[in-house]
Formats: C-alpha cells, structure tokens, sequence
C-alpha cells in the first residue's frame, strides 16, 4: 500500500500537466521572460528596490526549482528527464549581479521560455503536422532575441552604441538578416561572444528556414497538380460513359478527400 501511494501521486501529477501543457509551459515562459527582464532595471545600491528585485529573482528562482524537481519526482524515467532538461539544471544557477560573466547565465531562462513556448505552439492540433518548421521559427526568434540580450547585458553603458535594449534588438535584426548597417556592433568580449553565436547559428537557422519553407512550397505545389490531374482523368472516365455517376461521385471524394 506504501508503495502504491506514491506511484500514484507521480501518476495523477503527470496527468495534471498533460492535461494542462500549454497553459504550463506558456506560464513558465513568461515567468522566465519576467525574471530576465529584472537583470535590465537599474539599481541604486541599498535601495528599497534593489531589495524588492533581490527577493523577487530568488522567489522566482525558487518556483523554477520546484518545478524541475517536481517533474523529476514525478517522470516515468529520472535519467531521461536530465537528459531533456540540463537546460533547466543549468540556469537554477542563483541569481548573481555582481559578477558580470554570470550575468549572462540567466539568459539560459530565455531558453527554457522559447522551449516552452515551441512545445505549447506544436501542441495545438493544427501545427501539429509541421513541427519541424515550428522548431525552427522558434529556434531562430530565440537565438536573435537571446543574443541581442546578450549584447545588451555585455554592452550597456560601456558602448555609446547601445542605449537601450531597442538597439541590442535592432542590431538583432540587422546582423541574422545579413543586412549589417554596422552602427552597432560589441566592443567587450562577452559580447562579441554573442555576435559570433547570432553569425553562425542565426543566419544558418535563416538558410534552413528558407530552404524548408520552399521545400514545403514545391510538396504542395505537386500535390495540386496531381490531385488536378486525376480529377482530369476521372471527368473524361465520365463523359466516356467508362464510370457511372455514383463511381463518378465517390471517386473524386476519395481524391479530393
């Protein structure tokens, strides 16, 4: 009866999120979007805000723990769960503003929150069948917007360029689009890092985004003419007196179905 209490619990908790997957994975990622956007306000040393985002980061950092080992509790396979989730190991890193290099960890929230939002979007049954291009929008957004974080966390205020997160965003853009203007780019290391992550999973994300957009384009495209071409035949079938009118009816639902 132990025994069976707690395989239970773990069953009916799994059940729960299943039931409830979108609307968790869609809050989390907004919790997540909410803790890195903390890091962006400034903050006078020993004031009452610097206390209120202090508690703030560690109570959110607190929620993401239970979550994690929550659903590690409750997972049919213990192993595979941390083999999916390092990512979440990872940035239960406590929440540190002094130390400018682990700054950037927090960023490792934001990829929880593009996860999350790419295992809600495929969970809705219309996206279902195309999965694969899904991924790859969501992948794309988030190493842009993650990488734009980045250069702002590495550049802000040290680079005149970047003022506002708005810079950091344009120069997103700019650089994943190959069209590089070139009024913003990193002086520091931390972010030149960032630069060269957006240069080379960016615009190689970018290709393989075109390239299974046209491939998708050309698989519809032959399905019309196909599906054209056998209404064809079966018109001429029927004006032939080759099939009767309910063969006729029935086979072009079959085609056209």
């Amino acid at each position: 009866m132990d025994e069976a209490t707690p395989t239970s619990a773990r069953v009916r908790y799994r059940e729960f999120v299943a039931r409830h997957e979108i609307a968790w994975e869609l809050s989390f990622a907004a919790l997540a979007v909410f803790f890195v956007a903390l890091a962006f306000i400034p903050l006078e040393p020993g004031s009452q805000l610097e206390t209120t985002i202090f508690v703030l980061e560690w109570v959110i950092t607190g929620i993401f723990a239970i979550e994690f080992f929550s659903r590690l509790w409750a997972s049919e396979s213990r192993r595979g769960y941390v083999r999916g989730h390092w990512i979440d190991i990872v940035s239960l890193i406590p929440p540190t503003r002094w130390l400018r290099p682990f700054r950037l960890l927090r960023l490792l929230r934001l990829v929880r929150a593009f996860a999350g939002v790419g295992r809600a979007i495929t969970s809705l049954d219309r996206m279902r069948k195309h999965k694969g291009l899904v991924w790859l929008f969501v992948a794309w957004i988030g190493v842009m917007l993650l990488c734009a974080v980045g250069l702002y966390i590495s550049e802000y205020p040290s680079n005149p360029a970047v003022r506002s997160p708005l810079d950091a965003l344009w120069w997103g853009l700019t650089t994943m689009t190959t069209v590089g203007y070139g009024d913003v780019f990193p002086t520091t290391a931390e972010g030149r890092l960032a630069a060269a992550v957006l240069m080379i999973l960016g615009i190689g994300l970018y290709s393989l985004i075109t390239a299974t957009v046209t491939s998708f384009l050309i698989t519809d495209d032959s399905g019309a003419i196909d599906v054209a071409g056998q209404l064809e035949r079966l018109a001429a079938l029927h004006v032939s007196g080759a099939v009767s009118d309910d063969e006729y009816r029935a086979a072009k639902a079959a085609v056209i179905g």
